[in-house]
């Protein structure tokens, strides 16, 4: 069955380039429009990832990042025990496996991935641009803790050397991330 876009299109529309109060300013509930830019993104791992709206900003509703996936820089299979996430793919293609399911997403499709389910994804293109959406939001505080400011708005270079997979499973499993055989 195929998922519509239709709802996410307002949400995209304003990625032109203009801008409005800083995120950190705003409050749960207040219209706005936001993009990515320095003042809410963040190098990850050799990803940049700009985080539109937090829980503090929807009141814990949910949380909106924007972001690149890298092709080999995916993260291991793990389980989210505190929020449900889906992915608006902008650009690019990404298999998810979640459960016993394998979906090939490509631009335009929206992946839901519920909490207590185990997920995993393989960018197949170099890289891919994705949406980000939790629900409830929270653990975009995850990748603030992280990573560095972005000093531009430019996919990092690649990380020299393995990710300090202790440092990961220890600040995701704050966050109520489990990864199964690496804990």
């Amino acid at each position: 069955m195929g998922l519509s876009a239709a709802g996410i299109a307002p949400l995209t529309m304003g990625f032109g380039g203009l801008s409005t109060s800083a995120a950190s300013a705003a409050s749960a509930g207040a219209p706005q429009m936001l993009v990515p830019e320095l003042k809410n993104s963040y190098w990850y791992i050799g990803h940049l990832m700009s985080i539109l709206l937090s829980a503090k900003d929807t009141g814990g509703a949910f949380a909106l990042i924007h972001g690149f996936e890298i092709k080999g820089l995916e993260p291991p299979p793990h389980i989210h025990t505190l929020e449900d996430e889906s992915f608006y793919l902008l650009d690019g293609e990404i298999n998810y496996t979640a459960g016993n399911e394998l979906f090939r997403a490509r631009k335009g499709n929206w992946v839901f991935l519920p909490k207590g389910i185990q997920h995993s994804f393989q960018v197949v293109t170099d890289q891919a641009e994705v949406l980000i959406h939790l629900s409830p939001g929270g653990f975009e505080n995850y990748f603030i803790e992280m990573s560095e400011p972005a000093p531009e708005m430019v996919i990092p270079p690649r990380p020299k050397g393995p990710p300090d997979v202790k440092r990961i499973i220890g600040t995701a499993s704050k966050y109520g991330i489990r990864c199964p055989g690496l804990t």
